[in-house]
């Protein structure tokens, strides 16, 4: 669906949720249309999606009923193929990339609340089928990212499984005076927590106060944290994989230019080739 449609989408549907004047505000995102939706006395996110996102608003829904702030879905729809999410806005300052322990802490904490949530209807859960390096045309690149994914669903059976975020960046962390929360949860999905973790540590610029900080605060014990920086490869390729994706498809969601999705591809590559894990910039 075009940007134009999603932007009339979002207008018909927050007039038929919300009453009263509203004012919407386009916002960037990679996987989705997003606006703040501002009435006389209340401010929202309005996420239009895919709707296979959906299993990841019932886990944002399950943590925001456990205490954790997640910007937990208000209302959800299915129109025209799109899902269509009404959130409840969670007003933080978004954390940074020097901000490990901060995330670290976060993500562990969420984690342990996380291992009593059911797993919800649809959620794609390890080993991830949708995971195909066959996109990647790059040959090269395409045997590093296979082999990435291959050493990973080896280490997986002797690894904690659950429910992930599924794309922890330091800007889905938001700090408010008292807590700091998670959102943007579309990515949700069953696996090992590694991959979160290692999620994570592609984004900070202080990957040793991360772990640290987490093994604090999260279920993982640090034997098993040892075990990141195989993740991160398998992140690496997922990041190979995605970048591909959108390539092929020109898909500029989120971005203005082709060369948002090549800078993403080219990092990947950077990692994956020169045979250690890498780190995204900012």
């Amino acid at each position: 669906m075009s940007i134009r449609s999603d932007t009339l989408l979002a207008e018909t549907v927050s007039a038929e949720w919300l009453d009263g004047p509203r004012r919407l505000t386009a916002v960037t995102a990679m996987n989705s249309s997003t606006w703040i939706v501002e009435t006389d006395s209340r401010r929202y996110a309005l996420k239009i999606s895919d709707p296979s996102d959906l299993p990841g608003l019932d886990v944002a829904t399950w943590l925001h009923g456990h205490g954790v702030l997640t910007g937990a879905p208000v209302r959800t729809a299915v129109r025209g193929g799109r899902l269509v999410a009404l959130l409840r806005f969670v007003d933080g300052r978004p954390l940074q990339h020097d901000d490990a322990r901060a995330v670290g802490t976060t993500l562990g904490r969420i984690h342990r609340v996380l291992r009593d949530a059911p797993t919800p209807d649809g959620t794609h859960r390890w080993p991830w089928r949708w995971l195909d390096p066959a996109i990647i045309e790059e040959a090269a690149l395409r045997s590093a990212a296979a082999a990435a994914i291959e050493s990973a669903e080896r280490l997986a059976p002797t690894v904690t499984h659950g429910m992930l975020h599924g794309d922890p960046a330091p800007e889905a962390f938001l700090a408010t005076d008292d807590d700091v929360g998670l959102i943007d949860w579309g990515a949700a999905c069953h696996g090992p927590l590694l991959y979160d973790v290692a999620s994570a540590w592609m984004y900070t610029s202080q990957s040793d106060q991360l772990i640290a900080a987490y093994a604090q605060a999260g279920p993982l014990s640090r034997s098993e944290l040892a075990h990141t920086e195989a993740f991160l490869s398998f992140r690496m390729a997922v990041q190979a994989w995605y970048f591909s994706k959108r390539l092929a498809a020109n898909d500029l969601t989120g971005i203005e230019t082709r060369e948002g999705n090549e800078k993403g591809l080219a990092d990947a590559r950077a990692a994956l080739l020169s045979g250690r894990s890498g780190r995204m910039d900012p």
